[in-house]
């Protein structure tokens, strides 16, 4: 795509929200105004759906792409946007915790964890999830790690994550 058509693309969005917002502004009662801001929420919805599928299958999760399309429709329809919202935080939350846990017992030796990521991962695929959960990986290290180490006297592994990257990559080939 290129500028042109992203420009396109915006403009015809931000078009259709001046229409419909025009169309309630314009309206002669109050049943009409509340069905154009109807027609404005369910708009917003689609949009919030769509742009939640292109950035997760730009990631390279495509198959998980639909399904989180499928499902954020469903909680939205049911409990509104808020609700569609909470569930891509808490997806992300949720994976985020479970690749970060992963990804410290390897930084710590670990071989089961190796074995489970070798298991579920190509270097590309696990490449594109290690930056997205990077900050993931600093916040559990602290929890994990830091605070048991400064409280509890746990030994203490400390964390290098490009030596971390490259052991990876040279697993995962």
């Amino acid at each position: 795509m290129n500028k042109k058509e992203i420009f396109l693309f915006v403009l015809s969005i931000v078009g259709a929200f001046l229409l419909l917002l025009a169309g309630a502004w314009s309206s002669p009662t109050f049943q009409e105004q509340q069905s154009y801001f109807e027609a404005i929420i369910v708009f917003g919805s689609l949009l919030f759906i769509f742009s939640v599928v292109v950035i997760v299958a730009a990631m390279g999760f495509r198959s998980f792409a639909l399904f989180m399309a499928l499902f954020i429709a469903m909680v939205i329809s049911l409990y509104g946007i808020k609700a569609g919202v909470m569930v891509v935080v808490m997806t992300y939350i949720l994976w985020g915790f479970v690749f970060a846990l992963q990804l410290l017992l390897v930084n710590s030796g670990s071989r089961r964890s190796l074995v489970w990521f070798k298991e579920r991962y190509r270097y590309r695929s696990f490449y594109i999830e290690y930056r997205v959960f990077y900050p993931m990986l600093w916040i559990f290290y602290i929890l994990f790690e830091l605070i048991p180490h400064y409280f509890g006297g746990s030994k203490l592994y400390r964390l290098y994550p490009k030596n971390l990257l490259k052991q990876m990559k040279k697993e995962l080939k």
